[in-house]
């Protein structure tokens, strides 16, 4: 089961909880309050998928920063 990040609506504090992805936010333990979620950050990717998501960033640079030559170059790539 995954670990989930949760803040409180009512009291603000931050906690972790385990259950199944498809289960409701769990209460807050200190005062019962309704939670939600919290996305602290992007899972980290490594190997293949890795490559694949700097192939794609790469693409939404300008061409000039993706050839290495910059504005004014007479090479003609």
């Amino acid at each position: 089961m995954p670990t989930y990040d949760y803040r409180c609506s009512g009291c603000q504090r931050s906690f972790a909880a385990r259950h199944a992805m498809a289960a409701p936010p769990p209460p807050c333990p200190d005062c019962g309050g309704a939670a939600e979620r919290v996305f602290l950050s992007p899972p980290a990717v490594h190997g293949v998928m890795a490559r694949g998501r700097e192939a794609a960033a790469q693409t939404l640079e300008p061409k000039a920063a993706r050839t290495g030559h910059g504005s004014g170059c007479s090479c003609c790539h």
